[in-house]
């Protein structure tokens, strides 16, 4: 069936370092955090959430907090609708369900016909899942990407675009369209997209909502909870009180 199934051991922090293999891969979390890291930028797992990992991509993956949840490896071949790109997919009821059962098989792995088409149902639940905005893409262009890496290291570079642009040699007007076009995003999308997802990690670590807000670079609490129900979909206490949920 080139399906296999099994459960993620509790661990406080884990590091997966860079790696590939010729089956695609669904992770998804119960509790905790998970950030998988590709060449094209990095994905941010929370709980409810599910990551995919398409066949023979060379990834990271790192965790936060005590986490708990699954991971599938299935076998792509000949499933041409599948998705080629990583992204963060909504979690259905019926794709969760499917997953618990087919722990199951692990004892007794032999194929049969009620097993194979559950296997096409769960080819049909990933192609049917919608896909979470919690990427932060990477430029490919040198420059660029040393511009990304500074915004990284201090958000508040972004509010001095000329500055930005003068170390990494380019015009103001030209950084801003070349950034836009290889990211699809403006820069201070960019850096408002990387402060949400830095934020869910301290969340994960155990900060506050307060003290994260001011340490991923918002200077008002406000502003920091409406950007992070806008991009993760609920408030931050939402977010901790579903994440610490039994």
């Amino acid at each position: 069936m080139g399906v296999v199934a099994w459960e993620l051991p509790r661990a406080a922090i884990r590091q997966m370092p860079a790696h590939s293999h010729p089956e695609a891969q669904l992770c998804g979390l119960d509790r905790g955090l998970a950030i998988l890291e590709t060449d094209a930028g990095a994905w941010t797992c929370p709980p409810g959430r599910c990551v995919w990992i398409p066949p023979n991509m060379v990834h990271s993956l790192r965790s936060f907090g005590k986490i708990s949840g699954w991971m599938v490896r299935l076998d792509a071949r000949g499933k041409a609708d599948l998705p080629v790109e990583p992204g963060i997919l909504a979690l259905s009821p019926l794709l969760k369900e499917i997953v618990v059962r087919m722990m199951t098989w692990v004892d007794s792995p032999e194929a049969n016909a009620a097993r194979r088409r559950l296997v096409d149902v769960l080819h049909d639940e990933i192609c049917a899942a919608s896909q979470i905005t919690l990427h932060l893409p990477i430029p490919h262009d040198p420059a660029l990407k040393r511009m990304a890496m500074r915004m990284a290291e201090n958000s508040e570079a972004t509010r001095d675009l000329a500055a930005l642009a003068r170390e990494v040699g380019l015009s103001e007007r030209s950084l801003f369209r070349n950034f836009q076009k290889e990211t699809g995003l403006s820069p201070g999308q960019w850096r408002r997209q990387m402060q949400v997802l830095r934020s869910l990690e301290l969340l994960a670590r155990g900060r506050s909502v307060t003290e994260t807000a001011f340490e991923v670079g918002y200077e008002s609490v406000g502003a920091f909870i409406r950007a992070f129900r806008e991009i993760v979909g609920v408030t931050p206490t939402v977010y901790v009180r579903e994440q610490r949920s039994p």
